[in-house]
């Protein structure tokens, strides 16, 4: 912990509007000096959890700690939080500058400073020739970056940001998430930052918190998320393409799809006759040629080039679909192929609970 970061604690955290239970006995931990993700669909919790850091939400039952101290016992002086809203809400009466200015004049940072710091800021933003201009003279997007532009000048140790680069262009969205992440090392601020999309996450993230219907499903590292998802909820969220899931029977120690026996496991310890079957699309080998006995034939349905990988739908012989990605476009459609999975690129849930089973316990 330092002077330029904080930690957040939330404890046994609960929120309820009515009758509906947006959050469920949430608990979490962040470091000081973290950038956090929360990410998850709309309606997850992930907004209402971060308006209780900030503090605009109280919990139902629970406790939000900063630094180890109860958030509404804390005197928040200003240089504790700042926070970017989806809704941007700048000052209508001031224009793109003044907006940026008023929490430096608040906080008494030296004129010469404060010129640096936002000349800085309009430049990164694309808004230098913005600057003169009022909110009401601003599109959506535009309006959106003054708002991550204001929290970018004030630096607090903690900086919560909720949806900042829904409404920016794809081009101008990816410099500004480069200058939020330079923003973190030079800061060394504890940043919380929400958004729906996982690439967004997975770019910025020392860790993602992944949540679904007010709790969170996994929390660690975008790798660790990526390859060893811990149900079948976040093997689905996160990866583009999607994760292929298919049904498979486990029968003599080979993983079969209806009659049809596509993978050969080590068995010990899976008790159970019936698992989904997780693979990634680049983890489908395709060919032209039979690789393995249990590699099995598909056809080419469709296929799409997006230049730096070739995305290939796939339909086997029982009419389930499977994407593949693969770095050539060596196939036609309608053209059969032949597929080979592995279990060291492959992930087991459990039926009922769909949990992760973790090969590595098994073998």
């Amino acid at each position: 912990m330092s002077e330029s970061n904080a930690t957040i604690e939330l404890k046994g955290i609960s929120k309820n509007f009515k009758k509906n239970t947006i959050i469920d006995g949430l608990d979490l931990f962040v470091n000081a000096g973290e950038f956090l993700v929360l990410l998850g669909p709309s309606g997850c919790g992930k907004s209402t959890t971060l308006r209780m850091i900030a503090g605009l939400e109280e919990p139902s039952s629970g406790k939000v700690l900063i630094d180890s101290q109860d958030r509404n016992q804390t005197k928040d002086d200003g240089h504790t939080i700042a926070m970017v809203f989806q809704d941007y809400a700048l000052y209508p009466n001031m224009t793109v500058y003044q907006n940026l200015e008023y929490a430096l004049k608040v906080h008494k940072v030296p004129s010469k400073n404060r010129t640096k710091l936002i000349e800085n800021v309009l430049d990164t933003l694309n808004l230098t020739k913005y600057r003169d201009r009022l909110p009401s003279q601003l599109s959506g997007g535009q309006k959106q970056r003054v708002a991550v532009g204001r929290g970018m000048v004030k630096k607090s140790k903690i900086f919560l940001l909720d949806e900042p680069l829904s409404n920016i262009d794809v081009q101008l969205r990816e410099k500004a998430r480069d200058e939020i992440q330079k923003l973190h090392v030079t800061n060394n601020q504890t940043i919380v930052y929400v958004t729906h999309d996982q690439l967004e996450a997975m770019a910025l993230g020392d860790r993602i918190a992944v949540m679904n219907q007010g709790i969170i499903q996994m929390i660690d590292i975008p790798e660790n998320i990526y390859n060893q998802p811990t149900n079948l909820f976040v093997a689905k969220f996160i990866g583009t393409p999607q994760i292929n899931v298919i049904e498979v029977s486990l029968k003599s120690n080979q993983l079969v799809l209806d009659e049809t026996p596509i993978m050969q496991i080590q068995k010990p310890g899976l008790g159970a006759d019936s698992y989904y079957l997780g693979i990634r699309p680049e983890s489908l080998r395709c060919s032209k040629t039979k690789q393995t006995d249990l590699s099995f034939t598909v056809t080419v349905e469709n296929i799409i080039d997006y230049g730096r990988f070739v995305q290939l739908l796939l339909v086997m012989e029982n009419s389930h679909h499977l994407k593949a990605i693969v770095n050539n476009n060596e196939f036609k459609v309608n053209e059969k192929i032949f597929v080979t999975l592995e279990q060291t690129t492959s992930i087991l849930f459990d039926l009922t609970t769909e949990k992760n089973l973790y090969w590595g316990n098994y073998e």
